[in-house]
């Protein structure tokens, strides 16, 4: 009897320490975790970007070309308000000699096919005086811009560019370059000379020339010529 009297007592002291436990445990604060809610995602829709095509002189799908005088390759220019009218272009002299480049006899044909005059992004704020040039060494590299003359707003002061202007179809550009006569090229042949004025050398012989390809040369004294170099594009 006396043991079963000490269980009791001591069941009966582990269940009040219990209770204790179970009060004391009731009054701390409970902390409840807030569950993450995910915000829903913006559709962005990705639209395929335009490449820059070369159609002439010859087609080519990056838009370089390369002869035994240079090595150019052109490209769109894309801002967030769509294409802006400016032609980027790097230029390579694989020639022995030095080139220039005729800014001043440069030009654009817009796709609505008016011909206008080019200035390139080097130019202080896009303008130049009239008759500036460029040289590149042989092996030497220039990048710049052609920019449509025509595409150049001003507000207060400072220039900007239009867009969506050389994506309308298709445009030409006409790249001038001086160098050593003789360097390979399309030259354009004489035919049979039209007229002779009196006492004339056959040096100053009025002649029609045809183009045998999508560029000409031009004699110039000193052993220099210039060749026009004419390029085709679209942007699709």
């Amino acid at each position: 009897m006396q043991d079963l009297g000490k269980i009791a007592v001591i069941a009966g002291i582990m269940g009040a320490l219990l209770l204790f436990g179970l009060f004391m445990a009731s009054n701390e604060p409970v902390v409840v975790e807030p569950v993450p809610v995910e915000e829903p995602v913006a559709e962005v829709t990705i639209l395929p970007q335009q490449t820059l095509e070369m159609l002439d002189p010859i087609y080519s799908e990056k838009a370089v070309f390369h002869d035994q005088t240079i090595r150019i390759a052109f490209d769109a220019a894309f801002t967030e308000d769509g294409v802006e009218s400016r032609i980027p272009f790097w230029i390579h002299n694989v020639s022995d000699d030095v080139i220039n480049i005729l800014w001043d006899r440069c030009s654009i044909q817009l796709p609505c096919g008016n011909t206008v005059n080019t200035v390139n992004e080097a130019g202080p704020d896009y303008f130049a005086p009239i008759g500036r040039t460029i040289s590149i060494a042989p092996a030497g590299d220039l990048f710049d811009a052609f920019i449509p003359i025509t595409e150049i707003l001003w507000t207060d002061g400072t220039p900007y560019l239009t867009t969506d202007v050389l994506d309308e179809g298709i445009f030409t550009l006409v790249l001038a370059i001086e160098r050593a006569a003789g360097g390979v090229g399309h030259i354009m042949q004489p035919m049979k000379p039209m007229h002779s004025e009196p006492d004339c050398e056959p040096s100053c012989e009025v002649a029609v020339v045809r183009p045998m390809d999508h560029a000409m040369l031009m004699p110039m004294p000193a052993g220099r010529e210039v060749v026009y170099y004419t390029f085709r594009f679209v942007l699709r």
